[in-house]
């Protein structure tokens, strides 16, 4: 397995949509993007990854919401997943993004979520997904859809973040 670069804003990749997963690239080495995907996510540490923050532009993700002990025991690699029942009831939620770091949104999602999607080798699978699991499967099909929590706050914060972004990133050459 590999740790691969996460991409972070304003990287244009961030807020393109990506494709759904064609038929014939199911197999092994979809299986092995995954399974680094994963990886990935545990070294940043975060709880889920979508395949645009890895420059990755097809409908993938990876996600566990498990605590230290159980990392890895509850680890989902989805394959063009969807969303086919929400509940009504929703909950709030402060979120953070491996490609937004040092920042912090709260936002309002659907309590519950029943999501289907494939395996890396084409099995079919589905399962509904509650609180904080419901929030991260959201999440990451906001990246799918090229939806970044960054353009969840005003434009006030936007520029303020980008440009604190942009200095830091100066300094960091110098």
């Amino acid at each position: 397995m590999a740790v691969l670069d996460i991409i972070t804003v304003p990287h244009p990749v961030l807020s393109q949509r990506a494709r759904p997963v064609r038929e014939e690239e199911f197999g092994e080495a979809l299986e092995q993007l995954c399974s680094d995907m994963a990886e990935t996510m545990y070294a940043a540490p975060g709880v889920g990854l979508a395949g645009p923050q890895v420059g990755d532009l097809r409908c993938i993700i990876v996600l566990d919401a498990g605590e230290d002990e159980e990392r890895g025991k509850r680890l989902r690699k989805m394959v063009n997943p969807s969303i086919v029942e929400r509940s009504e009831e929703t909950i709030q939620w402060e979120e953070t993004c491996l490609s937004v770091p040092g920042l912090e949104v709260m936002v309002e999602r659907n309590r519950r979520v029943r999501v289907q999607w494939r395996q890396p080798d084409g099995t079919a699978a589905e399962d509904w997904f509650e609180d904080y699991e419901a929030v991260i499967v959201q999440h990451e099909l906001d990246h799918l859809v090229g939806t970044v929590l960054l353009d969840r706050v005003s434009r006030f914060k936007r520029r303020r973040y980008l440009k604190r972004v942009k200095r830091e990133f100066v300094e960091a050459q110098r």
